[in-house]
C-alpha cells in the first residue's frame, strides 16, 4: 500500500510538471538534410533534460519541430507557424540559409535564436543578429587552417569555386582577405547558382591545382562529376571540401549526374575536408552525465540502420548541445522569474535567457560549449583527408591558440605542386655554332692581319703606293673590330657594359672599315671632274693619281665625329642595358613547361636609336654605290678604284639585305647570332679580297720579272754566242715578259711627263693673268 501510494504521488508530481515548449527548424531534405540525425539527437537531449531533477524542476521541455527542406523561403514560413503558439520563446534552427531570415527577424517577437548547423560567417554580426547564438561554429573558422596548410606544403596558388550562398560568399571574402595577406595569390573565384559546369571548366582552363571548394552537400556531387569530365582530378590536383557531408556523400544518387560510383569514388579520393570538432576527443563526462562514445552508441541505436550516412549525422552532437545550452541558460533564469514569464507576452524572459547564453560554459559532447561576443562557438578545427575510400583523421588545429595536432601521415612522396613546373631555360648560344663561327672568325683575322703585314712590307711599291696604304690600313683595322664584335655576340652571359662595348665595336668598326673606301671614292670623283675640266678637248680617258689630302682626312673624320655624337648621346639619354624576355611556353610533359628565357641588350626606346644609326650609315653606303657608279669605266687610274667600287658594293648589298632580317629574329640565338656574324665576316673578307689580293698578284708578278729580267742580264753574253742552242720558244717568251715590264715603266714615264706639261701650262695661264692685270 505505501509503494502504491509513492508510485500514485510521483505519477501526480510528474503530470504536474509545467512544460516549456521550444520550437525547432529541422532541414529533413534539401541541399543539407541534417534533421535526418540532428531531430532525433535533439529530441535525446529533451529526454535527458526532462529525466534530470536538478534540471529545470518542475518543468518539463516539450519541442514543436517543423521541416525546412534547407529552403529560405520555406523555413520562414514555417518559422511564422511556430510563431502561432506564444508559448514558445526560443527556437532552434538548421541550415544557414534558413537561420539568416529567422535570426534577422526574431527579435521582434522576443525569441532568442539557437543554431545548431549554421555556419555562415555573416551570423557573426551581433548588430543584425541581436538574439542569435549557435553551437556550430562559424566557417570562417576553417580558413586558418587552410591557410597553415597552404604554408606547410608550400602552396601559393588557389583557387575557390562556391555556391551563390551568402554562407559561402562570406566564408570565400574571408578567406580571399587571408589568402591576401599571406601574400598569396588567389588567382580565380568562380560561383555558379545550379550548374557548376562552367566554373569547372574555368578552373581548368587557369591551371588551378589547389581548389577551395564551398557548396552544399547535392551540389559537391554535381562539381565532382563535372571535375571528372575535365580531368580535375588526381595527384595533382587537392580539394578542400566541407567536411560536414554524409560519411558517403558521394555515391549517394540523388541529383541527375552523367557520372558513374566509381567514376565519383577516383575523383574524391584524396581530397581534404575541415571540419569543427563535433565530439570531445577525450570522451570525459559531460554535463548530461554521459560520455561522448556513449552518445554515439545511443545515437546510432536509435537511428538504426546507416546511421552513419543518415544526413546531418556530424552535426548531432551540436544539436544534443543546443538543447542543453536552452535548459542550462533558462535553469539559471526560472529561479528570478515566475511562472507567468515563460510566455511571449513577458519581455523579462527573453532578456534573462539572452544574458545567461551569453555566459554559457559546459562541457557537451561536441567539446566545451562557449560563446563569443556574436553569439558564435569557438571550437578546435578538424582535418580529414579521404584514402582508400574512407576519410583519415590528419591533424587538430586549435584556431585560439593557432597550434596544430598531428594524428595520421599523409601518403604522399612529395605534396602535389600548386601549378605546372617552370622551367626557365636560357638560350644561349650553342657550342657549336660558336665554333664553327668563331673558326671562321679567326681564319678572317689571320687574313686581315696578313693583309695588313703585306701593306707594310710594300709600303713604297708602287702597286700599293697609288691606292694609299694608309687608308688600306685604317680599313684593315677596322675589319679587326668588327670581327672583334662578333666574338663580343658570342657571349651568353650579357651585362650592361658588354652591351655598351657591342655597339661601340659595329659602330667603329664600321666607320673605320668602310670609311676609308667612301673617302677614296669621295676623292677620285673630286679629282676626276677637276682633270675632266682641264681635259675637255681631249677623246680620252682621266687619269688620277691619288694621295692623302685634308679633304680625305674631313671626310674620315665626319664619319667618326657622328659617330662619337650619337653613342654619347644614347648611352647618357637611353643607355643600353640587359633585358630578359620570356617567349611563350613549350609543354614538355604532363606536369612540366619550359619557358624561354632570352637576354639580350635593349632600352626603352631601343628602335629609334636603331634605327639614327641605319639611317646616317644607309646615306653613306648609298652614297658611296653612287659614288662608285657614277665614276664606272671613266678613269684609268694606278689607284684601285675599280676595286673599291666593287667593295662598296658588296658592304651595301649584304648590309642592306642582312640587317633588317638581324632585327626581325627573336628567340634564336643561334640563328640570330648567324645573320649577325654572317654579313660582318663576309664584308670584311670579300672587302680584303677584292682589294689586296689583286695587288698581291701584281706585285708578285713584278717581283718574277724584275728576277726574270735580272738572270737575263746575267746570262745576255752566255746566250748570245750559243743562239742556236737556245730555243725558239723560251726567246719569245722572255721577250714577252720583258716588253711588258718596259710598257709599265714607259706608261708610268709618260704619266710624270704629262703631269710636268700641265703643271708648266697651269704656271704659263697664271703668268699671262698677272700680266694682264698689270697692263
Amino acid at each position: 500500500m505505501k509503494r502504491l501510494c509513492l508510485l500514485i504521488l510521483f505519477v501526480s508530481t510528474v503530470f504536474a510538471r509545467q512544460e516549456i515548449y521550444i520550437g525547432g527548424v529541422f532541414p529533413m531534405t534539401g541541399g543539407w538534410s541534417g534533421g535526418q540525425a540532428c531531430l532525433p539527437a535533439a529530441m535525446m537531449a529533451i529526454d535527458d533534460v526532462n529525466e534530470r531533477k536538478d534540471v529545470l524542476p518542475g518543468y518539463k521541455i516539450t519541442m514543436i519541430d517543423k521541416d525546412s527542406k534547407c529552403d529560405a523561403g520555406l523555413g520562414l514560413r514555417k518559422f511564422y507557424d511556430i510563431l502561432q503558439d506564444e508559448r514558445i520563446f526560443t527556437v532552434l534552427t538548421g541550415c544557414s540559409s534558413v537561420s539568416t531570415p529567422i535570426a534577422e527577424s526574431a527579435y521582434l517577437w522576443r525569441l532568442n535564436v539557437i543554431a545548431y548547423g549554421a555556419s555562415s560567417p555573416a551570423l557573426s554580426n551581433r548588430s543584425r543578429f541581436p538574439t542569435f547564438f549557435r553551437t556550430h561554429p562559424s566557417a570562417n573558422l576553417h580558413n586558418p587552417i587552410r591557410i597553415r596548410l597552404f604554408q606547410q606544403f608550400g602552396w601559393r596558388r588557389i583557387a575557390i569555386i562556391s555556391e551563390e550562398a551568402e554562407v559561402f560568399s562570406t566564408t570565400a571574402e574571408d578567406l580571399r582577405q587571408r589568402i591576401s595577406d599571406e601574400g598569396m595569390d588567389l588567382v580565380i573565384h568562380q560561383t555558379f547558382y545550379d550548374d557548376p559546369g562552367v566554373a569547372v571548366r574555368n578552373l581548368k582552363k587557369v591551371d588551378v591545382r589547389i581548389i577551395v571548394g564551398l557548396f552544399y552537400e547535392g551540389m559537391a556531387r554535381k562539381v565532382m562529376c563535372q571535375a571528372f569530365k575535365n580531368g580535375i582530378y588526381g595527384q595533382k590536383y587537392v580539394w578542400f571540401l566541407i567536411g560536414w557531408y554524409q560519411h558517403d556523400w558521394h555515391v549517394i544518387r540523388k541529383e541527375k549526374i552523367n557520372c558513374s560510383i566509381e567514376q565519383m569514388q577516383e575523383t574524391v579520393d584524396g581530397h581534404f575536408t575541415t571540419e569543427i570538432m563535433m565530439f570531445d576527443p577525450s570522451d570525459q563526462k559531460t554535463v548530461s552525465g554521459m560520455r561522448s562514445s556513449k552518445f554515439v552508441s545511443r545515437l546510432n541505436k536509435k537511428l538504426g540502420k546507416g546511421a552513419q550516412g543518415k544526413g546531418g549525422y556530424a552535426e548531432a552532437p551540436l544539436a544534443y548541445d543546443a538543447v542543453w545550452a536552452f535548459a542550462l541558460a533558462l535553469n539559471s533564469t526560472i529561479t528570478r522569474i515566475s511562472p507567468s514569464d515563460l510566455t511571449r507576452k513577458s519581455a523579462k524572459i527573453s532578456k534573462a535567457m539572452y544574458q545567461s547564453l551569453n555566459i554559457s560554459s559546459f562541457p557537451g559532447i561536441s567539446g566545451r560549449v562557449v560563446f563569443d561576443s556574436d553569439g558564435s562557438r569557438m571550437a578546435i578545427t578538424e582535418v580529414q583527408r579521404f584514402q582508400n575510400g574512407s576519410y583519415v583523421t590528419i591533424m587538430f588545429y586549435d584556431t585560439q591558440s593557432n597550434n596544430i595536432t598531428w594524428k595520421n601521415k599523409i601518403g604522399w612522396v612529395e605534396p602535389p605542386r600548386d601549378r605546372m613546373l617552370s622551367v626557365i631555360e636560357k638560350l644561349q648560344l650553342s657550342q657549336s655554332t660558336f665554333i664553327a663561327v668563331g673558326g671562321m672568325a679567326g681564319l678572317c683575322i689571320l687574313f686581315c692581319f696578313s693583309c695588313l703585314v703585306f701593306n707594310w712590307v710594300h709600303r713604297e711599291k708602287s702597286q700599293i703606293v697609288n691606292s694609299i696604304p694608309v687608308l688600306n690600313s685604317l680599313s684593315v683595322l677596322g675589319c679587326f673590330l668588327l670581327i672583334t664584335a662578333v666574338y663580343a655576340f658570342a657571349i651568353n652571359e650579357i651585362t650592361d657594359t658588354l652591351c655598351e662595348i657591342r655597339a661601340c665595336l659595329l659602330t667603329f668598326g664600321f666607320s673605320l672599315a668602310f670609311s676609308p673606301l667612301f673617302a677614296k671614292l669621295w676623292t677620285t670623283n673630286t679629282l676626276y671632274k677637276q682633270s675632266l675640266m682641264k681635259q675637255r678637248r681631249r677623246r680620252k680617258r682621266a687619269e688620277i693619281k691619288l694621295s692623302v689630302t685634308a679633304e680625305t682626312v674631313a671626310v674620315i673624320a665626319v664619319a667618326f665625329v657622328v659617330d662619337v655624337l650619337v653613342l654619347i648621346t644614347w648611352f647618357f639619354v637611353d643607355p643600353l642595358h640587359r633585358t630578359q624576355q620570356q617567349l611563350s611556353a613549350v609543354q614538355t610533359g604532363d606536369d612540366s613547361i619550359v619557358i624561354p628565357e632570352l637576354q639580350q641588350c635593349s632600352c626603352n626606346h631601343f628602335n629609334l636609336w636603331v634605327g639614327i644609326m641605319f639611317a646616317y650609315k644607309g646615306i653613306q653606303l648609298l652614297l658611296g654605290s653612287f659614288l662608285a657608279y657614277e665614276s664606272r669605266c671613266k678613269i684609268d687610274s694606278n689607284s684601285d678604284h675599280k676595286k673599291v667600287a666593287i667593295a662598296v658594293y658588296n658592304v651595301t648589298m649584304l648590309c642592306f639585305f642582312c640587317a633588317p632580317v638581324t632585327l626581325l629574329i627573336t628567340g634564336k640565338p643561334d640563328i640570330s647570332f648567324l645573320f649577325v656574324s654572317a654579313p660582318i665576316l663576309a664584308c670584311a673578307f670579300a672587302s680584303n679580297v677584292i682589294i689586296f689580293v689583286p695587288k698581291w698578284h701584281q706585285v708578285k708578278r713584278n717581283i718574277r720579272l724584275e728576277i726574270s729580267s735580272s738572270s737575263r742580264r746575267l746570262k745576255r753574253p752566255l746566250t748570245m754566242g750559243s743562239s742556236k742552242l737556245s730555243s725558239n720558244h723560251v726567246n719569245s717568251e722572255a721577250e714577252e715578259v720583258l716588253l711588258e715590264r718596259e710598257n709599265e715603266i714607259l706608261r708610268q714615264k709618260i704619266a710624270e711627263k704629262e703631269r710636268e706639261i700641265e703643271e708648266c701650262r697651269r704656271r704659263r695661264r697664271s703668268t699671262t693673268s698677272s700680266n694682264a692685270a698689270e697692263s
